[in-house]
């Protein structure tokens, strides 16, 4: 292997989500190119100085000449007269040469093109991915996109439990970046965050004792002011290692050959105006039929919605393959990344939807937990029909939001019970976000998060002390909270909660046995 061939870095998008990977390569200034392959979807994005210049995708819905069509700019006829229409840069000069489409509506249409692939890569479950800083775009290619901008509206809409698992430790330590934009428009409580990083560098620890905020607030607005561009972040596990981001910055990397002028240059490029030398194969031909609804028919779905499926659109016994296939071209097309220019009132309402659609989701897609959902639904549509037909009222938001609560609380038991803490967490957490006053339902997610990974030790301690805070007489929480604290040898910190709630609860046995043993 050739010291140039190691400059290339491999991995997973499980391991190192795009946003992410996105955020380090724009903050190194790399030039290159990322690909990034997931089944039969692939896509690569072109870097120079750490600006995205350029992107390419196999999906025929994100081609140049779809993308024409649908802005009314060409029609069908155009497309039969140019056999290169597959090929977007070539079938771009053959537009504007011919006064077809001007250079200026070309050029726009290639930034929303790049902007579509980005927010489509955003959406992938997972992947693989490849940089390299030997495959670069032409120095023709300059197209801009805010992609602050996008990875702060994918930020926001991220749940809290996925955002919390993208932090190793309250040890990372996070510092304002010297030349931030200062015309983000920021929340209040992201703005309130930022301002406690003025002048100093801070571990997450020690922010959270200067933020009287809920902890999950905390980490999601980090993670938008980091993903925004306007902060740094450090000892985390970062893609690219510090040695690695040196090797590539200061690597001399050698002119490489055009593919089509020898074949034996080790690591051949890929020109990004030859499509078709990039070995991006074309999908298979759509099967299903495809999805076309309005932003406003697909908000009415939703907040219309009285079952997962009714959010998907699709019907009860519907195949797993028509369950995905909703889920994704929903996702693509609703995705508030794609719709950050709406209002703020329009925007939190698609983004609202798309955490219901992402959880619709996440319910159907295996066969165990679609199983569990199905037994409960028709419960619940049976007690709504008898409600109905005994002309008693439906239930209201904040009765919908204590059923969820209650049934992703009995799923997390259940999955308690069979040892599954991970999955038990993510039922757990849910419970918590639609009754966030239940402190039996924060209990369990501390104690669900405690025995899921000793990385979340920080986590569950908080919700087992928000649970105690939450009902400070109740003798269950206050043993769960304890049993935590000694099995992390921290015997001291136990004995101190049980003097506490005996305070509280006088002569209750169980306290007073647990206190006589530690005293011992």
């Amino acid at each position: 292997m050739t010291a140039q061939n190691t400059l290339e870095q491999h991995g997973q998008l499980s391991a190192h989500p795009f946003a992410e990977l996105l955020v380090e390569i724009v903050h190194a200034k790399f030039n290159g190119s990322l690909r990034i392959n997931s089944g039969s979807q692939k896509s690569v994005i072109y870097f120079r100085r750490g600006q995205i210049v350029y992107a390419a995708s196999n999906s025929k819905d994100l081609r140049l000449f779809n993308l024409l069509l649908r802005k009314n700019l060409i029609d069908t006829k155009v497309i039969s007269r140019h056999p290169h229409f597959a090929n977007d840069i070539e079938f771009a000069a053959s537009l504007a040469a011919g006064r077809i489409v001007s250079k200026e509506a070309i050029d726009e249409c290639f930034t929303s093109q790049m902007t579509d692939i980005v927010v489509d890569i955003l959406t992938w479950a997972g992947g693989d991915w490849i940089f390299s800083p030997l495959v670069r775009a032409r120095d023709g290619l300059a197209y801009s996109i805010d992609v602050y901008q996008i990875l702060i509206d994918y930020a926001r809409c991220t749940p809290a439990e996925q955002i919390f698992r993208r932090f190793r430790s309250v040890e990372e330590s996070f510092s304002i970046v010297p030349e931030r934009r200062l015309s983000v428009h920021l929340q209040p409580h992201e703005s309130f965050v930022l301002a406690r990083f003025e002048g100093q560098s801070l571990t997450i620890k020690e922010l959270k004792k200067q933020c009287a905020m809920p902890e999950g607030g905390i980490f999601q607005a980090l993670y938008v002011l980091w993903l925004g561009g306007l902060l740094v972040r450090r000892d985390w596990n970062s893609a690219f290692s510090a040695t690695k981001i040196g090797e590539i910055l200061t690597a001399r990397v050698a002119k490489v050959k055009e593919a089509w002028e020898t074949d034996t240059v080790p690591v051949q490029p890929l020109p990004v105006d030859q499509p078709t030398k990039e070995k991006i194969p074309e999908p298979e031909a759509e099967r299903l039929p495809q999805i076309q609804l309005s932003l406003a028919q697909y908000l009415t779905q939703i907040e219309k919605a009285e079952t997962h499926y009714d959010a998907l659109g699709v019907s009860t016994d519907a195949e797993s393959t028509i369950i995905k296939h909703h889920y994704f071209s929903l996702a693509k097309m609703f995705h508030p990344d794609r719709h950050h220019r709406e209002s703020e009132e329009m925007l939190k309402r698609i983004q609202t939807a798309f955490t219901v659609l992402a959880h619709a989701h996440e319910i159907l897609k295996t066969p165990q937990s679609r199983d569990m959902y199905n037994s409960k639904m028709y419960k619940e549509i049976e007690a709504r029909e008898k409600r109905r037909a005994a002309g008693q009222p439906d239930l209201g938001p904040a009765d919908k939001k204590g059923e969820h609560g209650l049934e992703n609380f009995e799923e997390g038991l259940s999955m308690i019970a069979e040892e599954e803490y991970e999955a038990a967490s993510a039922y757990l957490a849910r419970a918590v976000h639609y009754s966030p006053q239940n402190a039996l339902y924060h209990a369990y997610f501390g104690m669900a998060l405690s025995k899921a990974d000793d990385k979340y030790r920080h986590k569950a301690e908080g919700e087992l002390q928000t649970a105690a805070k939450l009902d400070p007489k109740n003798p269950k929480i206050r043993m769960m909270l304890v049993d935590f604290l000694i099995a992390n040898k921290m015997a001291k910190r136990a004995e101190g909660e049980l003097k506490r709630f005996l305070e509280l609860v006088p002569n209750n046995k169980e306290a007073m046995s647990a206190l006589a043993k530690l005293s011992a």
